[in-house]
């Protein structure tokens, strides 16, 4: 005897930091994802969540709560063996009343996509058919989030539990067997909790797994509000994305890559589309990158409704063993590249010949062919600024209501930004992160979608040309950038007035952090390396220069003015810095390490800092060390300049803060500037907070 359930295909959610990796949370506090998956074996999953596990990460493993039984029973420390015994009084429901029958769940979707393969109609159900009787969730935090108590787990559990309809209902129906595990921090920092329960009540009914992910999600937002734990705004707002898996992470390790397939495959999926001027185009640039290509038709084969794409098989660069890619269709990768959406948007022709000429290029064999190469339109980068601008000034006139547009109008901005990307970046970098910050506001249900292209993106589509041709790996030219910014910040400004404004303020801050790491390594400063953001340095400026664009301040020329004044005099701002004792900058504020001075034979080193070590004679007198010529002459003009130094170390007016100006005199108060507070500390871009404190702290 047995079961049979019908259900989508399971998609893992995925933990901040933890087993896989998901978006980032914007709020103080600690959030929970929930991260569901389904199996056949009971035993095993117990026995491995009280064991030491993969890479003997786990410790104190413990049941923190369950049913009545399996709480009174197994209740506190657990190993491997009464884990096993825990397993089989999960499955008890499902062994007795169900005589061990299994509970089968066929995925309708997968069993259409291996037809489409050519396999027959029997197979096709047999292989989309299996098992899944266990029912395994793990609610965990992000790994900088601190520990919650046993008890807040337990609470966090049964509530969870009880708003997915598993246990608690007020109909009668049997609560099922269930527990509550917990075994330390995951590998990767992450507190958490595995609950694991059987699909069958004591009773022979079975859960309601039915759309379980989507609701999870619902019930993880409950929770976090009812037990103060960090609320993410995507759930509310919309715009995720999905995480990433070990697997997929660890091709990416044995590639070599510093993404996985799946986001770089994203990244060029979206910077062809936004090249492309047909859908026989698209497919013709995808085979170009080195893409592999597969069609999804409909039925009957006469129409193509999605696509697939893998990178070539490679050889693990460890073991050198041949490594296949994992194909990914269009939605999976984001959910603004399915094919639906990329014809809504992209505006390709749609005449009867060039839906022939798409149907010839999808069903060409799925092998990397040499052909055309796209080649950069004429236009120069002050044409592409001005269409950059007549497309941002066509965005402000979409209405705040019609959510289609503006999705649209978003995914065409981060092809855009990826099609630079692809070019001038060797890696994902910022303008891949302002590409991706995009696509989640280019994000709409398939039935609110207009299938209707909106507009003749020809002008965008010639920038895109422009961008994606350049051969250069760095982001020179800024003005181009700052056009592109522009264009983003109007779709923030959209996201602002439609009630999304934590998205919005989530595609500021990125904004800033991009363009200042544009401006840092246009000046020759690497952001990798310490540099200080004393005021006039290529540090502080790229800083203020990033945040006039950002901020759009009514008087930016002036702004942008003064802060190339200043930025002049940091060759003398660097010389005044350069007093004895202080660490050397290069001449684009590098901090260069100076070598540790050393102490007299008779001396004992006492440490008198954090970053000094200071000899102390023990019984003769300490020798100071000699000073070369050009720092003791700094030190005197310092001393005798101390008005001067003190203007200096002070002037830093806020880009920020609107002045007023007098027309009537070119010259600055330099006693006023000094009132003002231009010393807060600018972090740099990037993950380090320990990069870029300055000097002037």
């Amino acid at each position: 005897m047995s079961i049979t359930l019908s259900k989508p295909p399971v998609m893992v959610m995925s933990v901040v930091g933890g087993p896989t990796r998901s978006i980032r949370s914007e709020r103080g506090g600690a959030a929970m994802m929930p991260n569901i998956s389904k199996g056949a074996d009971m035993v095993g999953l117990v026995r491995y969540l009280a064991g030491p596990g993969k890479f003997n990460e786990h410790v104190n493993q413990r049941v923190i709560a369950g049913d009545i039984v399996s709480v009174s029973v197994f209740g506190g420390r657990i190993d491997m063996e009464r884990g096993a015994e825990l397993g089989r009084l999960l499955d008890s429901s499902r062994m007795t009343v169900l005589k061990g029958a299994p509970v089968l769940v066929t995925s309708y979707k997968k069993a259409r996509a291996l037809m489409a393969e050519g396999m027959s109609k029997k197979a096709a159900y047999e292989a989309a058919t299996s098992d899944e009787h266990v029912f395994h969730c793990s609610l965990a935090l992000a790994a900088d989030e601190g520990e919650l108590t046993d008890e807040k787990w337990s609470a966090v559990s049964r509530d969870f539990l009880t708003e997915m309809g598993f246990i608690g209902r007020e109909d009668g129906t049997p609560d099922v067997r269930w527990a509550a595990i917990r075994h330390g921090l995951s590998k990767n920092g992450n507190d958490h909790v595995h609950l694991a329960l059987s699909v069958v009540r004591p009773d022979g009914s079975l859960i309601d797994t039915y759309r379980d992910l989507k609701r999870s999600q619902a019930v993880a937002n409950m929770l976090e509000h009812k037990h103060g734990l960090r609320v993410l705004w995507s759930r509310e707002e919309g715009g995720t994305e999905r995480g990433t898996k070990p697997g997929e992470r660890r091709l990416a390790a044995e590639r070599g890559s510093p993404a996985t397939d799946r986001e770089l495959l994203a990244r060029e999926v979206r910077a062809l589309a936004a090249v492309a001027d047909s859908e026989a185009e698209f497919v013709d640039g995808l085979r170009e990158a080195g893409i592999m290509v597969k069609p999804r038709f409909a039925k009957g084969g006469h129409t193509v409704t999605g696509y697939s794409v893998r990178y070539l098989p490679f050889r693990a660069q460890d073991t050198d063993a041949e490594r296949t890619s994992l194909w990914y269709g269009g939605g999976y990768l984001s959910k603004d590249l399915t094919l639906a959406a990329l014809r809504s948007r992209s505006g390709w022709e749609t005449t009867p010949e060039s839906r022939d000429a798409a149907m010839v290029r999808w069903r060409a064999t799925m092998t990397t062919r040499s052909g055309r190469s796209y080649a950069p339109d004429p236009v120069s980068d002050r044409e592409a600024i001005a269409r950059l601008g007549q497309w941002s000034a066509y965005m402000r006139t979409i209405p705040d209501g019609d959510r289609d547009a503006w999705a649209k109008a978003a995914g065409e901005t981060a092809g855009v930004f990826a099609a630079a990307s692809m070019s001038t970046e060797a890696r994902p970098g910022p303008l891949n992160q302002l590409a991706r910050q995009l696509a989640r506001a280019a994000q709409t249900p398939a039935h609110q979608r207009d299938p209707r292209p909106r507009r003749n993106n020809s002008d965008v589509r010639a920038v895109s040309r422009m961008l994606r041709s350049m051969t250069s790996k760095t982001a020179g030219d800024i003005a181009v950038v700052e056009a592109m910014i522009d264009c983003l910040l109007t779709v923030m400004d959209m996201l602002s007035a439609t009630e999304r404004a934590n998205a919005a303020a989530a595609m500021a801050t990125q904004a800033r952090q991009a363009l200042t790491e544009i401006h840092l390594r246009a000046a020759g400063v690497d952001p990798n390396r310490e540099y200080v953001t004393a005021v006039g340095s290529p540090g502080w400026a790229a800083h203020a220069r990033a945040k006039v664009v950002t901020d759009r301040p009514a008087d930016k020329v002036r702004q942008v003015e003064k802060i190339e004044t200043v930025a002049g005099q940091w060759g003398q701002r660097r010389i005044a810095l350069q007093i004895p004792g202080a660490r050397e900058i290069d001449e684009f504020g590098h901090i260069i390490e100076p070598a540790e001075p050393q102490a007299p034979a008779h001396a004992e080193p006492v440490r008198t800092d954090s970053t000094r070590t200071e000899p102390v004679a023990a019984a003769a007198p300490v020798f100071e060390e000699p000073v070369s010529p050009l720092r003791r002459w700094a030190a005197k003009a310092a001393a005798e300049q101390s008005e001067l130094y003190t203007r200096l170390s002070r002037y830093q007016p806020d880009p920020a803060e609107p002045h007023e100006h007098d027309d009537t005199t070119d010259t600055v108060d330099q006693t006023q500037e000094t009132e003002q507070d231009w010393e807060k500390f600018m972090p740099p871009p990037g993950r380090r907070p320990d990069r870029g404190t300055g000097l002037e702290r």
